[in-house]
């Protein structure tokens, strides 16, 4: 997939935002929901058997909305603060050495909120192609699960985003029919919260 394909199916399926995935929330808070990865809103894993139930929890939702050996997309990106790094995070960070990553247009975060970033402020995507099996992305997942990096999946097939993060995974589904299926069929992760964060 080229940069220009990505982007044409990006446009196609979130019109309305950007690959950064705290933003999905926001941008589509119809369509978006997220579980905990531990019980009692657990924030980190701290012994063999909780990360146990973190892999678990995360690969059987994810399986379940990717399906097995499907095609997906792993994206992960930079922030750079005024300056003008040239390397990028994917030639930097063992974990993405394994995966050949496509940079994607950098794009102004002051454009997008100009109360938190200031002009010279970007952010720089990529994306790699890979599949998914059960278990086959832990180490990124765990990485991810300890905030050592940030990166998300995307199925432009199956129109799903899966968002990880220290905490949690957060979804972007097709609708919202779709995400109140889901919603309820892994109520027992969600959080108490009413906002559902």
């Amino acid at each position: 997939m080229t940069k220009e394909d990505f982007q044409k199916l990006w446009t196609l399926n979130y019109p309305d935002t950007v690959p950064v995935s705290y933003l999905f929330k926001h941008d589509y808070l119809d369509r978006w929901f997220r579980i905990h990865s531990l019980p009692e809103a657990k924030r980190y894993a701290e012994d063999e058997s909780e990360w146990k139930i973190l892999l678990s929890r995360q690969n059987e939702i994810i399986t379940d909305l990717f399906g097995l050996e499907t095609p997906i997309l792993i994206l992960t990106g930079e922030y750079n603060w005024g300056d003008n790094r040239q390397i990028h995070i994917t030639d930097e960070e063992e974990i993405f050495k394994p995966f050949s990553f496509v940079l994607l247009d950098n794009i102004e975060l002051n454009k997008i909120d100009p109360e938190q970033y200031d002009q010279p402020d970007i952010y720089r995507p990529a994306f790699a192609e890979t599949i998914w099996k059960l278990n086959y992305h832990d180490n990124l997942l765990k990485e991810i699960a300890n905030d050592n990096t940030r990166a998300f999946f995307v199925s432009f097939d199956k129109n799903v985003i899966v968002a990880p993060y220290d905490g949690g995974v957060d979804f972007l589904l097709k609708d919202s029919l779709t995400k109140d299926f889901y919603k309820h069929k892994y109520k027992e992760w969600l959080s108490d919260r009413e906002d559902g964060m």
